[in-house]
């Protein structure tokens, strides 16, 4: 069984985007000048997996990637490939450092179980046990439970913070502003991928231990677990040692900064780690809890942590089915660069993928490269989408019919007119995210954004059977019109 996950707002629309696309651009070699932090595969078999990952790279054009191994519980292989900075021509290393996203929050529920097994938090008590001041707007604040949040089954709505916000006050600030947010479900009923649910957990942490959130993922995770390349400080990583962004947009590679908040860190808004480091990590993980030198948890909340509470989510990690056997995975992305995890703990096996550019093709080398080791065919590429500049002349005169709000399973998305372009703002991203719908046909969109965000993806409208218009996203229906 393969599983493209949909637990992220890119990564759905990510797979719409892909209907007829081209693959115009090469890229760069994506073995040159990358050293082997550690290699104990057997020779022929590191060179299918070289083979693919440099195949697989080529396809969705990523820059630079970052390899992790592991196999009866231990570190085979971390090697990187390609380019951690076109510009500058510095390589991909096991030891680069990447903007990892998602993927974090394994790592603040791994922190938050060790305060569970100190007695400071009870995975059944509700939020306001220790944030006595937390509110939403339906009042619904007591039901919502510790458990809810690391599995996103609080009902708080999915959302994307890029303010920007550097300051120690930013993580409560934005825990405090929950008080404007209604619920979307009741707590415990319904899973909804929320980073805010993440960031309450977060700031839960930071209440219990005494100490800033990222000073107690240091103390609870990385010094226990030798994670010494670790860090949510990207002005202490040396510069050649950071992976640079990129996107993909209008056909081009292009480098950015990545737009982060701490607001958002225990979300993974911001964890700049290497592969060597997540080799560690994984490594406890597998091993129930025990580092080489210190048991962070016990065998007993590594197996509460991968236990499902929804039908694909435990706390912190995807659960289900891949190759045929038990699996926990996690993806994560900061529109500027991506990771995945993915574990198979019966088997001792783990792999990792570190990327300086967010698209599908990560997750598909990570799934890959255990299909490898484990003797199967690894999924099929999904290409980046690509359609070429339009020259269509539109009828402006009939965009008014499509301008609205939508609701969508992303969230609204508002469609206006700007001068004489027809664009989308989505409400999922706080500040919201502005895109634009470049016409080749009348009724046929294409959207286009300088941060690579849905890229490609086409766009129509159409009148659904209840007379609302309805926008449609690669050949779908996605959300209607609210009147």
């Amino acid at each position: 069984m393969w599983i493209r996950p949909t637990f992220r707002f890119l990564a759905v629309l990510g797979v719409l985007c892909c209907t007829g696309c081209q693959q115009p651009l090469s890229a760069q070699d994506p073995t040159s000048e990358d050293p082997v932090t550690q290699n104990a595969l057997p020779r022929e078999l590191q060179e299918r997996i070289d083979q693919f990952v440099a195949e697989r790279m080529d396809q969705g054009h990523v820059p630079g990637l970052s390899l992790t191994i592991l196999q009866g519980g231990q570190t085979v292989y971390v090697r990187g490939y390609g380019r951690a900075n076109l510009e500058t021509g510095a390589p991909m290393t096991g030891h680069t450092r990447v903007s990892i996203g998602s993927t974090t929050k394994s790592m603040t529920a791994l922190a938050l179980m060790h305060q569970v097994e100190q007695g400071h938090v009870d995975l059944e008590a509700p939020v306001t046990r220790y944030l006595p001041w937390f509110r939403t707007a339906d009042g619904l604040q007591d039901q919502i439970l510790v458990k809810h949040l690391l599995s996103h089954t609080s009902g708080l709505p999915g959302s994307f913070l890029w303010d920007g916000a550097q300051d120690d006050g930013a993580l409560e600030r934005r825990v405090r502003a929950l008080a404007g947010v209604r619920l979307n479900s009741k707590p415990g009923s319904n899973f909804e991928y929320s980073n805010d649910g993440f960031a309450v957990a977060g700031l839960i942490l930071q209440q219990v231990s005494g100490a800033l959130y990222e000073e107690a993922m240091a103390r609870t995770v990385f010094q226990p677990l030798e994670m010494a390349e670790s860090t949510f400080d990207k002005s202490q990583v040396p510069e050649r040692a950071l992976a640079q962004g990129y996107v993909w947009t209008r056909g081009e590679i292009q480098p950015r900064q990545q737009p982060w908040s701490r607001s958002h860190n225990p979300a993974g808004s911001a964890l700049f780690t290497s592969a060597q480091d997540v080799a560690q990590y994984l490594g406890a993980m597998l091993a129930h809890g025990k580092g080489h030198t210190a048991q962070v948890v016990s065998p007993q909340s590594v197996d509460t942590l991968w236990r499902p509470v929804s039908p694909m989510y435990g706390m912190g990690w995807y659960v289900a089915s891949l190759l045929d056997k038990p699996a926990v995975f996690h993806q994560g992305d900061v529109l500027t660069s991506a990771s995945s995890f993915l574990l198979l703990p019966d088997e001792g096996l783990a792999v990792a993928t570190l990327a300086n550019l967010d698209t599908t093709t990560q997750w598909e080398i990570a799934q890959g490269v255990a299909a490898l080791l484990t003797g199967a065919e690894p999924p099929s590429a999904t290409p980046l989408a690509y359609r070429a500049p339009s020259q269509f002349k539109p009828d402006r005169s009939v965009w008014p019919r499509y301008v609205g709000t939508y609701s969508t399973i992303f969230g609204k998305l508002r469609i206006y007119i700007d001068q004489d372009r027809l664009m989308a703002a989505s409400s999922f991203s706080d500040p919201e995210m502005t895109m634009e719908l470049e016409p080749y046909g009348d009724n046929d969109f294409t959207l286009r954004n300088d941060l690579g965000t849905l890229e490609g993806t086409p766009i129509e409208f159409h009148h659904g059977t209840q007379g609302q218009m309805e926008i449609w996203m690669g050949g779908k229906s996605a959300g209607k019109q609210i009147p």
